[in-house]
């Protein structure tokens, strides 16, 4: 059987190494100039493989995910990994990244293996067209037409990188809309002075006065706005509703002292300004200078209940997310309704994988795992098992 996968990322590369190991003639065609170019990116370039306490709550609720997961658990996936030569660790918060802490590393484990049982790669290839003849798929890529018995469609999405466009494959009224997510979002009238500053903080996001999530992390504060990996995962609460055509009223607000109590601030701020303490000077080794700065200015004099109260509850007025350049995934994809959930199938018969499915995760490895798992999903436990043994 030809097979061809569009699409050379995690997903795209995991299926064609169990179909080429299962002794299919697999291709894979890639876009880009090199397959794997978004896995090379992923934690920084340390690669986040996955999380060793992945959770259906750390998605959307795609009903895809649960059944995903129960099939795939994460000892498989690290089979499936070791089989590669990857060998993985987890963090103290659960995030597994390969012992050699190179993302570039993986994507080479990914592409050898590949080579050594027969697949084919094949970059800057980009398919505009797809559809059924009497052989099976009349594809046109590179400027010609080709004939497989199977196509796969794992090209993920714009986030990060350019890649085929999914609706030279699949109709585009089978997709909700594509959002991206885990993404930095611009603040209404942000002080500048902040861009630069990381901060320990909780987070909230709030449509209005509904609270729709709550992260704690880190902040990293920009000229336009704000970033970090909180900022991120609450993003993708404005994503998924934008997925469904929801409008908000967005509002981050941050408490930039979650070690404290207000009126433990406010106690502390107040003996601070008894003692002497200059008024700038009050936040002296709790906040950055600057962030100090910015809190004392908003609240436009020294009352230390107003002032510890906007410490611990500074807004942000949600302006929009930054685009698909900025993003790490996309919300949406093919609705579920288009979707053989045993299958991963269209009703045009091609399979579907990974991103390009209306799934989703936060920060954390989830999405790599789910782009893995979708694809080790759609074969039998039997071929599984010739891939890479029995778990």
């Amino acid at each position: 059987m030809k097979i061809l996968v569009i699409g050379g990322g995690m997903a795209g590369l995991t299926y064609a190494i169990v179909a080429a190991k299962n002794g299919y003639d697999v291709t894979v065609a890639e876009r880009n100039s090199r397959v794997g170019k978004k896995i090379s990116m992923t934690g920084n370039g340390k690669c986040n493989l996955g999380n060793s306490a992945v959770s259906a709550a750390d998605y959307n609720k795609s009903p895809l995910v649960n059944r995903v997961l129960s099939a795939i658990s994460v000892g498989e996936y690290l089979r499936f990994l070791e089989s590669l030569g990857v060998r993985t660790y987890a963090d103290s918060e659960g995030r597994l990244y390969p012992l050699s802490d190179s993302a570039s590393n993986v994507v080479d484990c990914l592409r050898y293996q590949l080579a050594k049982y027969g697949g084919k790669t094949e970059c800057d290839a980009e398919v505009t067209s797809c559809k059924p003849c009497q052989q099976g798929y009349e594809v046109r890529m590179g400027g010609a037409s080709r004939c497989f018995d199977k196509v796969v469609l794992a090209c993920g999405s714009s986030s990060q990188a350019l890649e085929t466009s999914p609706y030279a494959v699949a109709p585009k009224e089978y997709f909700t809309p594509l959002i991206p997510s885990l993404v930095p979002v611009k603040i209404h009238n942000m002080e500048g002075v902040l861009n630069g500053i990381r901060v320990k903080a909780e987070v909230s996001l709030y449509d209005g006065a509904l609270l729709l999530g709550k992260q704690s992390g880190e902040i990293l504060f920009k000229d336009y706005g704000l970033s970090g990996i909180c900022v991120f995962n609450l993003s993708a609460i404005i994503a998924r509703r934008q997925v469904k055509r929801q409008q908000g009223d967005y509002i981050f607000i941050a408490d930039l002292v979650p070690g404290m109590t207000q009126w433990d601030l406010a106690d502390l701020l107040y003996l601070r300004m008894k003692s002497g303490y200059d008024a700038n000077k009050l936040f002296y080794g709790i906040l950055h200078n600057k962030v100090a700065e910015v809190v004392i200015k908003r609240c436009g004099g020294n009352d230390v209940s107003v002032l510890a109260h906007t410490a611990k509850n500074m807004r942000f007025q949600y302006l929009k997310s930054l685009d698909f350049s900025m993003s790490q995934v996309t919300a949406g994809g093919i609705d579920d309704r288009y979707i053989n959930p045993d299958t991963l199938t269209l009703p045009n018969g091609i399979t579907a994988l990974g991103e390009v499915l209306n799934v989703d995760g936060i920060c954390g490895g989830n999405n790599l795992y789910f782009a893995a798992a979708s694809a080790l999903y759609t074969f039998s436990e039997q071929q599984r098992q010739t891939a890479y043994g029995k778990i």
